[in-house]
């Protein structure tokens, strides 16, 4: 009868261990569930937070300066211009690059609204979604300048 009582109390010693094995590798799976979204809301909260920096110098340039194409060129010396739309490109850590090193981007496209005033689009786009991170519109009144010409837009 020893042999009996013994043996079942080890195969209940066996059913417990097996028990919080269980419950410590659910435990340890919920865990790191946790804490890869909490790296991804990190990750993407830093990406939004950059994004809005550089869209807004972009937009603060534009509103403010007198010749926005001349100050952007200046600022931003790897920008590359085709017809309506101007591209500037930021590594993984939003340090300016160029297109071959870029992760993100940023695109400034401009439609007139009459002979002054001017509506320009900033998208900053990338990341590891590759979608639009962040999106700014900015409306422009440039005066006209000696001869009945509107000054300079980008």
């Amino acid at each position: 009868m020893k042999k009996t009582s013994s043996s079942s109390r080890s195969g209940l010693l066996l059913m417990e261990i097996i028990i919080a094995i269980l419950f410590f590798s659910l435990s340890s799976a919920v865990c790191l569930q946790l804490f890869v979204k909490a790296h991804n809301l990190g990750r993407d909260t830093r990406e939004l937070d950059m994004a809005v920096r550089q869209a807004s110098s972009v937009a603060d340039i534009i509103s403010q300066s007198e010749h926005p194409s001349k100050t952007l060129a200046e600022l931003y010396p790897d920008l590359e211009t085709d017809d309506r739309q101007t591209h500037i490109y930021f590594d993984q850590t939003f340090a300016l690059c160029s297109s071959e090193n870029a992760c993100y981007f940023l695109d400034i496209s401009a439609v007139p609204a009459d002979g002054q005033t001017s509506i320009y689009t900033i998208a900053v786009s990338g990341g590891h979604a590759s979608e639009e991170i962040y999106s700014l519109e900015v409306m422009s009144y440039r005066p006209l300048i000696s001869g009945g010409q509107p000054a300079e837009a980008p």
